[in-house]
């Protein structure tokens, strides 16, 4: 067994035990967001898209499926920007990413323009909760990530956002028992 085959086997297992993953309230919260998304893209293609925050990645994969083309896909953390890399050429993705691993808020984009951004999960959740030793001066708060975000947007485009917690305040929100989901759409 490669060293790759093993991380794979190693990221497999561990997004296969997660048991919120496994979830009836996952599997919700992926129908629902899902949805308000599908209702937001533009039906013209080809289109410029970047999702920020992979994680396991399934979003990315889905998304560059949904738009018929590569996406590029930005995390700041290496890990997790090799191993979905790596699981998408294994698992020949018919659209692989391009994957940008660096901060949003700290230019890894540069002067890359899209006509759709999503943000979506814990993403703007953990930029707010860095420490500030963390995080450069430009990048302090989720407000921050929003408005870098809206900056890589072509004139006219779309910056989607959702996000799971205890409260409630967007464009759309749904909610099922103790679980919500918020998501915005704003124009660039």
């Amino acid at each position: 067994m490669t060293a790759d085959d093993a991380e794979l086997l190693d990221h497999y297992v561990r997004r296969g035990a997660a048991a919120l993953h496994l979830s009836l309230e996952a599997a919700w919260l992926d129908y629902e967001l899902r949805s308000f998304v599908l209702g937001k893209l533009p039906a013209r293609r080809p289109l410029a898209v970047c999702n920020v925050g992979i994680g396991a990645g399934l979003w990315d994969d889905w998304l560059a499926r949904v738009v018929g083309a590569p996406i590029t896909s930005v995390d700041r953390d290496p890990d997790v920007c090799r191993i979905f890399a790596l699981r998408q050429a294994r698992e020949r993705h018919p659209f692989p990413s391009l994957v940008l691993c660096g901060d949003a808020c700290g230019g890894v984009l540069g002067d890359r323009r899209f006509d759709v951004i999503t943000v979506v999960g814990p993403t703007l959740e953990a930029e707010a909760a860095r420490p500030a030793s963390a995080r450069a001066p430009a990048d302090a708060d989720r407000g921050r990530l929003l408005r870098a975000l809206s900056g890589a947007l072509l004139p006219g485009g779309l910056l989607l956002s959702g996000e799971a917690g205890t409260g409630a305040a967007g464009d759309r929100v749904r909610t099922r028992g103790d679980v919500w989901l918020s998501c915005q759409a704003r124009m660039g």
